[in-house]
C-alpha cells in the first residue's frame, strides 16, 4: 500500500510521493543531538525512548530498536530539530531509504512519530508482516491551527485513578491533543491530598506523589496538566469542613454550595489551598472556575439566587471596596476573581475562568484582562458573544456546551443533536462558539480575532453512571472527532461514519 493512501489522525497537511523505506528488527533510532540544548536533546532521547517501545509493539519486535546518537543512516529513524519547520510544534515526516522526522521542536518530533505510528500500524495490517517489518513511503508535512487541544476531567466528583488518567493521556497524545485540565474539586469530592486543609480531602483521592507521576509522565508525551479548582461556588463538600464560611442570604438561606466571598478568612483559606496544590502541579496556566455563583436569567426569580437584594451584605462590601455606591454583587464577583487570579499570577502562572458573568461594559469592576476566558456558555442573545469578551482584551479557548460536553447523567452520557462526537465531526469547527444556550444557535468568531484553542469536557454529574473505564471507553470517539476538528486543515473524510470506517478503524487506539 503507497503511504499517501494511507490515513492518519488527525488529518496531515500534505501527504506526497517518496522513496521507500524499510522498518523492521534492524531498524536503529537515530537521535541527531549536534548543537541542541541540553534541555531540548533531552526531549529528543525521551521521545526516541517511546518511540522504540511503540514500534516493538506494533511491528512484534523481539526487543525493541536500538537508540543511538546520530544522523540517520538506512532503514533507520532518525529525530531531529531544524528551522525549516516553522511551527512550534509542526513536523516534517519523510522517506528516502530512511525515515526523518523533523520538527522545530520536541513536540512537533513528539507528534511527527505518532503519526509514523499509526502509518506503520496501517501498513503492518495490509501486509500482514508478521513481525518481519513493513516498507514505508510517505512526505508529510504538518502542523496544528491551534495552540492549546484540550480535555477537562472531571475528577472532583468522580474518582479517577493514577492509571486511569495516564492511560486518558496517552490516548491524548496519539491524537496530538495536547493539555489535560484536572478539575479536582467540585460539589461531592476534592480528590488531591491537601497538607493544609486534611479535612476536605475524600476518601479516594490522588496524592501529592501520584499527581506529580501523571504530571511528569504527562509531559514526556507533550501533554501539559492544567490545574482547576472552581470556586466560589461548586464548594459543598470543602464547605462541609468549613459551614460558617457559606453565604447566608438576606432572608436567612443558607447556600450549601456557595463560598460567602466578603469574608476575609474564606478567601484566605481559597488562596492556602490554591497554592499548595499550585505547587503540585506546577501548571503554566490555573484555572479559578468563576462559573454558576451569580444566577443564570430563567434563575433570577429564584429567591435563593444571588444579587443585589438577596445578597445585600455581598453588594455593600463591594461598595466598601469600591467606594462607589453604584456597586452590587456582580462588581463583588469580579472583584473575589480578580482577587484570586491574581494570587495566581504573583506565583509566576496564568489565571483562567470560566466565561458565565464575563460582562464588558457593565457594573463599575472589569473582569482583568490579564485573566483568560473559557467560554462554554452565552445565556441568550442579550448576553456578550465570543467576540465581546476578545474585544474586551481577553484571551479565550472555546468549550462550547452545545457540542463539546461529555456528561455523564443517571441514564449514563448525556445526549443532544450536537453533543456528540458526528456533531463534533459534521457540525463544529474551533471558531464555532454558543450562539445561544440550548442548542439555540451558534456564534462564529471571525478570522481576524485570535483563540488559544478548544476542549472537551467530561462532566461526572451522576459519578455512579459509568466506571472509570466505561468513561474512556466511551470518550474515545469523542476524542477522535474532536481531534480532527481541532487540529485544523481538510477533513479526510465528510462524514464521521466514515471517518470511522476509513481512518479510525486504521489508527484505532494508542499502543
Amino acid at each position: 500500500m503507497q503511504q499517501a493512501d494511507l490515513p492518519t489522525l488527525p488529518a496531515v497537511a500534505h501527504v506526497g510521493p517518496s522513496a521507500p523505506a524499510h522498518l523492521g528488527k534492524a531498524t536503529a533510532i537515530m537521535v541527531d543531538t549536534a548543537d541542541v540544548p541540553g534541555d531540548l536533546a533531552a526531549g529528543l532521547w525521551r521521545t526516541a525512548e517511546l518511540l522504540a517501545e511503540d514500534l516493538a509493539k506494533e511491528l512484534d519486535l523481539p526487543r525493541r530498536p536500538q537508540i543511538r546518537q546520530g544522523t540517520v543512516a538506512a532503514h533507520a529513524v532518525g529525530l531531529r530539530l531544524s528551522s525549516q519547520v516553522d511551527s512550534p510544534e509542526g513536523y516534517i515526516l519523510h522517506t528516502d531509504g530512511a525515515t526523518v522526522i523533523t520538527g522545530a521542536d520536541p513536540a512537533g518530533v513528539y507528534w511527527g512519530t505518532q503519526t509514523l505510528v499509526q502509518l506503520v500500524r496501517g501498513a503492518y495490517e495490509a501486509d500482514s508482516a508478521g513481525g518481519r517489518g513493513v516498507e514505508l513511503q510517505a512526505h508529510v508535512i504538518d502542523s496544528p491551527e491551534h495552540g492549546e487541544r484540550a480535555v477537562m476531567l472531571d475528577c472532583g466528583r468522580k474518582y479517577f485513578s493514577p492509571e486511569s488518567i495516564k492511560r486518558l493521556v496517552r490516548e491524548m497524545s496519539y491524537l496530538k491533543l495536547n493539555t489535560l485540565q484536572m478539575h479536582i474539586s467540585d460539589n461531592v469530592g476534592f480528590r488531591v491530598e491537601c497538607e493544609s486543609y486534611p479535612m476536605i480531602v475524600s476518601e479516594e483521592h490522588l496524592t501529592r506523589s501520584d499527581v506529580r507521576d501523571i504530571v511528569a509522565y504527562a509531559r514526556d508525551r507533550h501533554v501539559e496538566i492544567i490545574l482547576d479548582l472552581d470556586t466560589p461556588s461548586h464548594l459543598d463538600h470543602i464547605l462541609e469542613s468549613f459551614p460558617e464560611y457559606r453565604l447566608t442570604l438576606q432572608d436567612g438561606t443558607v447556600l450549601d454550595n456557595a463560598l460567602d466571598i466578603t469574608i476575609p478568612e474564606a478567601r484566605d483559606m481559597v488562596k492556602d489551598i490554591l497554592l499548595e496544590m499550585m505547587d503540585v502541579f506546577a501548571s503554566d496556566v490555573v484555572h479559578i472556575g468563576g462559573d454558576e455563583y451569580l444566577p443564570a436569567p430563567w434563575q433570577e426569580e429564584d429567591p435563593s439566587a444571588i444579587d443585589d437584594t438577596s445578597a445585600r451584605h455581598v453588594a455593600e462590601w463591594a461598595q466598601d471596596v469600591t467606594g462607589d455606591a453604584r456597586a452590587g454583587a456582580l462588581d463583588a464577583y469580579v472583584l473575589y476573581m480578580n482577587e484570586i487570579a491574581e494570587c495566581v499570577r504573583k506565583h509566576g502562572s496564568t489565571a483562567r475562568m470560566w466565561s458565565d458573568d464575563i460582562y464588558p461594559g457593565q457594573g463599575v469592576v472589569r473582569v482583568d484582562q490579564r485573566t483568560q476566558a473559557d467560554v462554554w456558555i452565552r445565556w441568550d442573545d442579550s448576553k456578550p458573544t465570543a467576540e465581546d469578551i476578545v474585544d474586551d482584551g481577553h484571551e479565550i479557548m472555546n468549550a462550547n456546551g452545545d457540542y463539546l460536553y461529555f456528561i455523564l447523567t443517571e441514564d449514563g452520557i448525556g445526549t443532544g443533536p450536537t453533543k456528540n462526537p458526528t456533531g463534533i465531526y459534521e457540525s463544529w469547527d474551533p471558531r464555532r462558539f454558543m450562539g445561544a444556550a440550548g442548542d439555540e444557535g451558534d456564534f462564529d468568531l471571525p478570522a481576524r480575532h485570535p483563540m488559544l484553542g478548544a476542549h472537551l469536557s467530561v462532566w461526572c454529574d451522576s459519578p455512579p453512571a459509568l466506571t472509570q473505564e466505561e468513561v474512556l471507553d466511551n470518550l474515545l470517539e469523542w476524542m477522535q472527532s474532536f481531534s480532527q476538528q481541532v487540529w485544523g486543515g481538510e477533513k479526510i473524510a465528510p462524514t464521521f461514519a466514515e471517518l470511522t470506517e476509513e481512518v479510525v478503524s486504521v489508527v484505532g487506539s494508542a499502543p
